[in-house]
């Protein structure tokens, strides 16, 4: 039905054709974009890829991902100078302003004037361009909603957040997620031992690349040839951001049978089996649909014999003993702002209480995988978010219970916990990466 809609959005969005970018308007086609992303809780980037778009896909990737991390410091600032029409609200009408006023003030000089105003009025244009960001929060004396409206994030993730850190630190935070964090691509240990190969390797290949300072198996990409990413051969590379690549360094050296919980869509389980080749995995998810693509991921990564793949609850899991456990459940997602922008649209619409469901999920999970692990077999506890509740407090309460230890979860991307100072949290101003949490328990 979504899809229906956004057609007939997308019909309407082609009668305009020759705009500053020489194609479609891509203003209107960003609106039936983003109004779909908000309607349909789908990622930005599925949506992209699930639909035929006249305009090219990295042009629009870029302009809605730009509109996305200043939602709410748009809809402001298109009130501030008059606008009265309607904004939001799931359809693409009431994306279109939004998208024409990220234009006009953070792309001022690559759009004519005479562009925005086919999208809103000339008084509101005139007002928009010679607005700046700050200009736009000037007299809200709440500090946590200035924040919340500057940076386009739920008031209610801000306060959190605010809980944990110092207000300077707090800003530098909110900062790091409104620029996309570096590509880091891992590679095949199985294949290749020296770093310095791999880097000639992905130069030949169009991608340019430095080692990683503290994970041996990744690298950051420094430039890339246009395309280069895509033609990397499966069975060698991976894009995987930083702070997900630290799970499987967490868990370390392991033999045996590994549990991966919450498996899908399988970068963990492909990168543990690059890792140890003396290991199989069986990994659990309940979503018929992502165990499919994660088929189709450890089949390119050449790992799919070493895994088991089981459509199940991981609160539940199939087996009885296992040698390790990994257990990176459901999350709110915080850490993540900053590469899908559109989480802040899902966390806005959740609310708070989001969180006390979750972190229920995510105790479950974590115990059910450390009564399947042998005493002193190892599970390694992930997330990619950033609360309290999430993190500390699951791990918490099952340390309260006696059946796991806490041990050093090195090597450290992050920084320590203030609550448990064993284990580990990313944050993406310092890191460079997205943000989360990583435990490492052992079974007593």
């Amino acid at each position: 039905m979504l899809f229906a809609i956004a057609s007939r959005l997308y019909l309407l969005a082609k009668t305009s054709q020759a705009g500053w970018c020489g194609v479609v308007d891509v203003e209107l086609v960003c609106g039936a974009i983003l109004a779909i992303v908000e309607r349909s809780f789908r990622s930005l980037r599925a949506v992209l890829e699930s639909g035929k778009w006249d305009a090219p896909r990295g042009l629009l990737h870029a302009l809605c991902l730009g509109v996305l991390r200043n939602y709410k410091l748009l809809v402001r600032a298109l009130r501030r100078c008059g606008f009265r029409g309607q904004v939001r609200g799931g359809r693409r009408e009431g994306w279109v302003p939004i998208v024409a006023a990220y234009e006009a003030m953070f792309r001022r000089e690559a759009v004519p004037r005479e562009r925005l105003e086919k999208f809103l009025p000339r008084n509101v244009v005139e007002c928009l361009l010679r607005l700046e960001p700050r200009d736009v929060v000037l007299g809200v004396s709440d500090p946590l909603e200035r924040l919340s409206l500057l940076y386009s994030i739920p008031r209610w993730v801000v306060e959190r957040l605010s809980r944990l850190l110092p207000r300077d630190r707090l800003e530098s935070v909110l900062r790091a997620f409104q620029e996309p964090p570096p590509t880091y691509i891992r590679f095949n240990r199985l294949v290749f031992n020296d770093v310095e190969a791999v880097v000639e390797d992905l130069k030949s290949r169009g991608v340019y690349a430095k080692p990683d300072p503290v994970l041996d198996d990744v690298v950051v990409v420094e430039y890339m040839e246009p395309g280069a990413v895509g033609r990397l051969p499966g069975n060698l590379y991976y894009i995987q951001d930083r702070s997900a690549a630290l799970i499987a360094h967490v868990l370390g050296q392991v033999e045996g049978v590994v549990l991966d919980s919450f498996s899908a869509p399988g970068g963990k389980a492909g990168h543990v089996a690059w890792r140890n080749p003396r290991v199989s995995i069986v990994a659990v998810d309940l979503s018929r649909r992502r165990l499919r693509d994660e088929a189709r991921l450890l089949a390119r990564q050449g790992v799919d014999r070493r895994v088991v793949l089981v459509e199940g609850d991981a609160r539940r899991p199939p087996v009885r003993r296992v040698d390790a456990a990994i257990v990176d459940p459901d999350c709110s997602s915080i850490g993540r702002l900053g590469h899908s922008p559109e989480t802040r649209l899902f966390l806005e619409q959740a609310g708070p209480r989001i969180i006390e469901r979750l972190s229920r999920l995510q105790y479950e999970g974590l115990k059910a995988a450390a009564l399947t692990v042998k005493k002193g077999g190892v599970i390694v506890y992930s997330t990619c978010t950033l609360t309290l509740e999430e993190n500390e407090g699951v791990v918490k309460r099952l340390l309260d219970e006696g059946l796991v230890e806490l041990v050093e979860a090195a090597p450290w991307v992050g920084e320590r916990s203030p609550v448990l100072p064993e284990t580990q949290r990313v944050y993406p101003d310092v890191a460079r990466c997205g943000g989360g949490y990583t435990a490492k328990l052992v079974r007593v």
